[in-house]
């Protein structure tokens, strides 16, 4: 079967089976901060910036590993993974309880996926919400983006 030719002018992306998207580790995670800010560095490109380049998958795995136990009175953390439209608006991609389908309450590592049916965009973000009280924070935290 032929290749169809570029639209446009826009280069076809090279397509794997499954890509390493993002990953980074040793993070902290509390109610100050809510997304994979600019000073995270992505391990697998050694880009920093917090956004993920999304645009040559349709949908993925990610990976939430907390390594140490949460401190604070009734600690919660859940995660999510959005995607940006092409008018800034940011969209929710995963499971709109957590990625995994619950907050994580202890150190533990949890998975979910990240399409939910939607096609993915150029850009896209881990975020997550901490809850509880006496300054709930989780550490030791790592995340890992696969895509296909």
């Amino acid at each position: 079967m032929p290749i169809p030719p570029p639209r446009a002018g826009v280069p076809m992306p090279n397509f794997t089976a499954t890509q390493e998207l993002f990953r980074a580790d040793g993070l902290t995670l509390n109610g100050n901060s809510d997304t994979v800010t600019a000073n995270v560095k992505n391990q697998v490109n050694n880009a920093t910036g917090g956004l993920i380049d999304v645009s040559s998958v349709a949908n993925g795995l990610l990976v939430v590993n907390v390594a140490n136990a949460p401190s604070g009175s009734s600690p919660g953390l859940a995660v999510f993974f959005d995607v940006q439209d092409a008018y800034g608006n940011w969209c929710l991609t995963s499971n709109p309880t957590a990625i995994s389908g619950a907050v994580l309450n202890f150190a533990a590592v949890v998975y979910g996926q990240i399409s939910t049916g939607y096609n993915l965009t150029y850009a896209g973000r881990i975020r997550w919400v901490v809850t509880g009280t006496g300054g709930p924070m989780f550490s030791g935290v790592s995340f890992s983006l696969f895509g296909r």
